[in-house]
């Protein structure tokens, strides 16, 4: 039930342009807007996302990270990664995000853990690229997000949103995606 709802709120959210208003000064796609900003850029757009190439890839899975992202305040970041190259038979989508130094297993692994709060809040949206339709998401107000598809959606080329519905949020971020050929869990191995 909570996905579907979370399908319907994403449902609602219109791809066709970014939080910006172009040429009201709100595009943070640029230095002036937003020195900080990431080399990424402009990806504030699902029409004109940043391509995202495998790091690794092999008959059984395929991974991509991002260690140098930043989150501008009102911005939406958007990537784009292919996937039916692989020839993957099944797909299985791993996404994880963390804000800041944020450690994915927490305090009980020794990683770094953020105060939950709106300055550390982002949320993860899955698309299908050719159709825009939404997939999955997440929102997490700690800094950490862990998200996970299959099916036949995923088997062609994915558009992933980073957010923050937080106006003033802005932080760096890294983000971990993984396609698997087969049905496996991320665990956390201190």
């Amino acid at each position: 039930m909570r996905q579907a709802a979370i399908v319907l709120s994403m449902a609602a959210c219109d791809l066709s342009s970014g939080d910006g208003d172009a040429g009201s000064g709100d595009d943070t796609g640029g230095a002036v807007a937003c020195p900080l900003n990431d080399a990424w850029e402009p990806n504030d757009d699902p029409e004109d996302p940043t391509d995202m190439n495998w790091d690794s890839a092999d008959k059984a899975s395929a991974w991509h990270e991002v260690h140098d992202a930043y989150l501008c305040p009102g911005e939406d970041d958007w990537y784009r990664i292919e996937v039916a190259d692989l020839g993957y038979t099944v797909h299985y989508l791993y996404v994880r995000a963390l804000v800041k130094d944020a450690g994915l297993c927490g305090a009980a692994c020794g990683e770094p853990v953020l105060a939950a709060g709106p300055e550390n809040a982002m949320t993860i949206e899955v698309y299908r690229a050719d159709t825009h339709e939404p997939l999955i998401a997440q929102t997490a107000d700690d800094g950490v997000l862990a998200l996970a598809g299959s099916g036949d959606d995923y088997a062609d080329g994915l558009l992933l949103r980073v957010h923050s519905d937080t106006p003033t949020a802005e932080y760096p971020y890294r983000l971990s995606i993984s396609m698997r050929n087969y049905e496996g869990e991320d665990e956390c191995e201190c």
